[in-house]
């Protein structure tokens, strides 16, 4: 594994990693990614990193997590998987390291329905982490195979 990025504004606590390195991470670990992707100039961007990098709750569950923080012009190393729903940000979206597919059912399910994996608070991002942390815990989970998702 290559070193952490930094928080940029989401706070130094986490280990964030880039795209790249996380995903290669997330998939020799089997652990979930999950993935923020965010921009220098954009002001819902600067208003959700602080809540995150305040957040104690984030910061014990990322532990459960591959943490990637992915700025500016990083963007261009995703793929149009990461943008399901539109190239708005600030979005978090959650990757399967173990059967490497992004989790699109995982959003955030108190926000817009425009915008599902747009996040403005820590604790529904929170909340998302932990609903993520169940599933992958879970059996039929781990059973599952490459081919039936």
């Amino acid at each position: 594994g290559g070193g952490g990025v930094g928080g940029r504004g989401f706070g130094e606590k986490v280990k964030w990693v880039s795209f790249t390195d996380g995903i290669a991470e997330a998939e020799a670990s089997g652990k979930p990614a999950m993935v923020v992707i965010h921009k220098s100039w954009c002001g819902a961007c600067k208003a959700l990193g602080p809540k995150v990098a305040e957040s104690t709750e984030i910061t014990e569950l990322a532990s459960d997590f591959v943490m990637i923080n992915v700025y500016d012009d990083e963007e261009a190393t995703t793929n149009e998987k990461f943008k399901p729903d539109g190239g708005y940000i600030p979005r978090v979206i959650f990757y399967d390291g173990l059967h490497g597919e992004v989790l699109l059912d995982q959003i955030n399910k108190g926000g817009n329905d425009k915008y599902k994996y747009f996040y403005t608070a820590a604790d529904s991002m929170a909340r998302s982490m932990k609903e993520v942390k169940e599933l992958v815990q879970s059996d039929a989970f781990k059973s599952k195979g490459k081919a039936e998702l």
